[in-house]
């Protein structure tokens, strides 16, 4: 017996037949009870781009915790610019971080000694990267605490804390580390671009 469809085997009718309901399909087919349509796959949905642009008004103060008793650096809570993109804020760390642990006095010292502290994102910066959500801080900082140098302060019992941006559940919210803690290689300082 010779088909018009030479290619076609008993294995593909078969699934053709499963597909449609069995052999009990075949006469409502026929008889038009039973219609096959063309599926298309599905349109995917267009990547909406993230919004990684930061918009700062300097002339806002930071809000700091009530266990704060003095803002160190008081002169850079207006510095900064007003507008930048994230993708443009480096991550960066203390060389003894790069290779194990270092205690964050040490890099508040380091950054202190290299006039570069003024280079670092403050508490405003970070009260506006927590507004673009979860998913942006994610794409360009992962699992890291985020620490924003430039807003060290001095708590009420006296010792130094320096606030951070670390994801925490489905948000991003602000801590604050004291600075006789350790800090590892996942504790960038983020800085602007030079």
């Amino acid at each position: 017996m010779t088909i018009k469809y030479g290619d076609v085997n008993l294995g593909q009718i078969e699934a053709v037949l499963n597909k449609i309901g069995g052999e009990a399909a075949i006469p409502r087919l026929l008889a038009g009870e039973l219609v096959v349509v063309e599926r298309k796959p599905p349109t995917p949905k267009p990547e909406v781009p993230l919004d990684t642009i930061i918009r700062v008004d300097r002339s806002v103060r930071p809000v700091y915790p009530d266990w704060m008793k003095k803002v160190m650096h008081p002169e850079l809570e207006g510095a900064g610019p007003s507008e930048y993109d994230l993708a443009t804020v480096e991550q960066w760390l203390h060389d003894d971080q790069k290779k194990g642990v270092v205690v964050g006095n040490r890099i508040y010292d380091h950054l202190k000694k290299t006039d570069t502290l003024k280079t670092c994102l403050g508490l405003r910066d970070g009260e506006e990267i927590k507004k673009k959500g979860i998913e942006v801080f994610r794409k360009f900082f992962g699992g890291k605490a985020v620490f924003l140098w430039a807003s060290v302060v001095r708590g009420r019992v006296g010792g130094l804390r320096v606030p951070c941006l670390v994801g925490r559940g489905g948000e991003v919210v602000v801590d604050w580390d004291w600075l006789a803690y350790d800090w590892f290689a996942y504790y960038p300082a983020a800085r602007f671009a030079s």
